[in-house]
């Protein structure tokens, strides 16, 4: 008999997958620092107690119009529906938000001084609808006429307080975090997620306002 019990004990054991042992709670404490994908990783039947953990407003994204991109010559492509004039290739530094905001401030490429980071609809203009070679020459996911190599992901302003969900073409991704964590767009994949403000991870791509 004790045979038997010790034989349905360590079948038991086995048949409980790893993430059974997170906790709501511990899960919750998680979110304080790490970023949704970790997360998941470590817990990966955790989506439900993400949900849970903190409430989530979920405001639409508002997407800007179809843009039309005119290279100007001189390192930079002006989005001429929306007004928008963009350094051709991304800054491939890797920086703190409050970090990428401050280089962001002080550059005065192509002659000018008032270059930005984008919002989460402005930069998702530059998403192309296939991967495509860029003007890298390499394939990536952004319109042709930018350059990023194979694709890397940057900063956005737009924080988890202003939004805190938002589906790609993969899933719906949440982000509880406020504005301890903002969007980013990754053009290697074509994906829209988050990180936390603090973490040196993305990169930064420019972008000033022609109005």
């Amino acid at each position: 008999m004790r045979i038997v019990l010790l034989t349905l004990i360590v079948l038991l054991a086995q048949a409980i997958p790893s993430f059974a042992k997170c906790k709501p709670a511990e899960i919750c404490e998680m979110m304080k620092k790490l970023d949704h994908f970790s997360i998941l990783n470590t817990c990966p039947d955790s989506g439900p107690s993400l949900i849970k953990c903190r409430n989530v407003s979920e405001n639409t994204l508002e997407e800007l119009p179809n843009p039309s991109f005119v290279d100007n010559g001189d390192g930079t492509v002006t989005d001429t529906v929306n007004k928008l004039r963009w350094l051709k290739k991304g800054v491939l530094k890797k920086l703190k938000l409050k970090d990428s905001l401050a280089f962001a401030e002080a550059e005065t490429f192509a002659g000018s001084s008032d270059w930005r980071l984008p919002t989460l609809p402005e930069l998702k203009t530059l998403i192309y609808s296939e991967r495509i070679v860029n003007a890298s020459g390499k394939k990536a996911w952004i319109n042709p006429i930018f350059d990023d190599g194979l694709g890397h992901y940057y900063w956005t302003t737009t924080t988890c307080d202003q939004l805190s969900a938002i589906e790609d073409r993969y899933q719906k991704k949440i982000c509880q975090q406020g504005k301890a964590a903002t969007w980013l767009v990754h053009f290697n994949i074509n994906a829209v997620f988050w990180f936390h403000t603090n973490q040196e991870k993305p990169h930064s791509w420019l972008v000033q306002s022609l109005e």
